[in-house]
């Protein structure tokens, strides 16, 4: 069993809540997916507690999983880069796939942290000052902490990153950012929880879609990356995931 803990679980254009990320916790290992806009002050209003009772912060992250590189995904690892760099003096461990891992530096943050000046001088500077990237290969196993985490390409605008993540005793199955599809849900199907989309346009998957699958998926789901005029409701049997909320992966507290 491993703790599941949502930073956030809104779409794109939520106003209440922070985008959809979250972070997970075994034997003192956390591993964050995804970085949203404000991601520190995210962490902090959640206020997921260590055993100090002091919040979860960028330096009690081991590692981090970017699942791909639209801004309600990414947006943050800028700065979130940058505070553990120089408040840390080492490079953010992260994984991705290999097409965010080809554009992530040279179109996405190079444009803003590729001169920095020291004081004297404007220096160039390379993604490894700030990024220790391994690359998760399509399908192919990967060993990050406590988990072995197997990815699969989504069908969506990019793709997108879903996963099957295990500590060798409990999965956690994530279907990112997706247009409905019955094939990813199969492949996600006997995990013992699954978080799932759902959110508006044609590469994302209708509330309804879920709504009519059988309860022996929608009783183990979490609705994440939905709209604001979800949030309080009750929709078909399913539970939308709480920000702010940990949930045990293996146990029985959703």
């Amino acid at each position: 069993m491993f703790e599941l803990m949502m930073n956030g679980v809104g779409d794109a254009f939520s106003r209440i809540h922070w985008g959809t990320s979250f972070l997970l916790r075994r034997d003192g290992f956390v591993l964050a997916v995804d970085c949203p806009d404000s991601y520190r002050r995210a962490l902090l209003e959640n206020g997921f507690p260590k055993e100090d009772g002091e919040p979860i912060d960028v330096g009690d992250i081991d590692a981090m999983i970017l699942t791909h590189l639209h801004g309600d995904h990414v947006n943050g690892l800028e700065m979130v880069a940058c505070f553990k760099r120089f408040a840390f003096g080492a490079p953010l461990t992260l994984y991705t796939s290999p097409e965010a891992e080809a554009d992530l530096w040279e179109r996405r943050l190079q444009a803003s942290l590729g001169v920095l000046y020291d004081g004297t001088d404007w220096v160039p500077q390379r993604r490894e000052d700030f990024l220790d990237v391994t690359v998760m290969e399509w399908g192919e196993p990967i060993q990050i902490g406590p988990f072995t985490i197997t990815t699969r390409p989504t069908v969506h605008h990019l793709k997108a990153t879903a996963m099957r993540i295990t500590d060798g005793e409990s999965t956690l199955g994530y279907s990112c950012d997706t247009a409905f599809d019955p094939e990813l849900i199969d492949w996600l199907s006997d995990a013992d929880l699954i978080l799932h989309e759902t959110s508006m346009g044609p590469a994302h998957t209708p509330i309804d879609k879920l709504a009519g699958l059988d309860a022996s998926i929608r009783d183990k789901m979490l609705i994440g990356h939905y709209p604001d005029a979800f949030a309080g409701t009750e929709i078909g049997g399913l539970t939308l995931a709480i920000q702010g909320q940990t949930y045990d992966v293996g146990g029985q507290n959703h």
